[in-house]
């Protein structure tokens, strides 16, 4: 039999209880529809990317990096790094919300993570974590975030600091410090 290596089950011990996760606002709320199920009678990997993912944009969205951001001041955000995990499985007409939280950022770099829960078992089914890199559209290269988005990304990590619970990070990935 293989055994689980044991930082991975300490890991798992340590994800946040769904009671946790509901203290974040959901983006999304709505029901594995015929079109997110695979070969495997489940929800395909690419809704699960697509809807964290797109919960995370809400975020910085909400932040200000809105479409006249991206048009005027020619801004962005792009994803540098994702990771994905799963730890249970939705199935056709499931339940599920999607949760986000910003965790950190740096002056070009935004670190954060979406939750999607399984709200038939009151379950955490997948997190999604990414860290985005903020980009001028005309040059192509990084540059530094606005300080009006800047500003409201602290209030959002202030925010997600006041939870009380560390989000189930990799570890792999994140804001470097210089």
């Amino acid at each position: 039999m293989l055994r689980r290596h044991r930082l991975y089950r300490r890991r798992v011990s340590d994800l946040p209880s769904f009671e946790n996760i509901l203290q974040i606002p959901a983006t999304f709320d709505q029901q594995v529809e015929p079109e997110f199920i695979d070969e495997n009678g489940h929800m395909n990997i690419g809704d699960y990317f697509r809807l964290g993912s797109w919960a995370m944009w809400k975020n910085t969205q909400a932040a200000g990096v809105d479409r006249e951001y991206v048009d005027e001041l020619q801004l962005t955000l792009f994803t540098a790094e994702q990771h994905i995990r799963y730890y249970s499985e939705l199935r056709l007409g499931d339940r599920f919300t999607v949760h986000s939280r910003i965790l950190e950022r740096s002056a070009r770099v935004v670190h954060g993570m979406s939750f999607i829960v399984d709200q038939e078992t009151s379950s955490l089914a997948c997190t999604l974590e990414a860290t985005l890199v903020h980009v001028s559209t005309a040059t192509r290269r990084t540059v530094d975030i606005s300080d009006e988005v800047a500003s409201a990304l602290d209030v959002m990590i202030a925010e997600s600091d006041a939870l009380g619970w560390a989000a189930p990070v990799c570890g792999a990935m994140g804001v470097r410090r210089r």
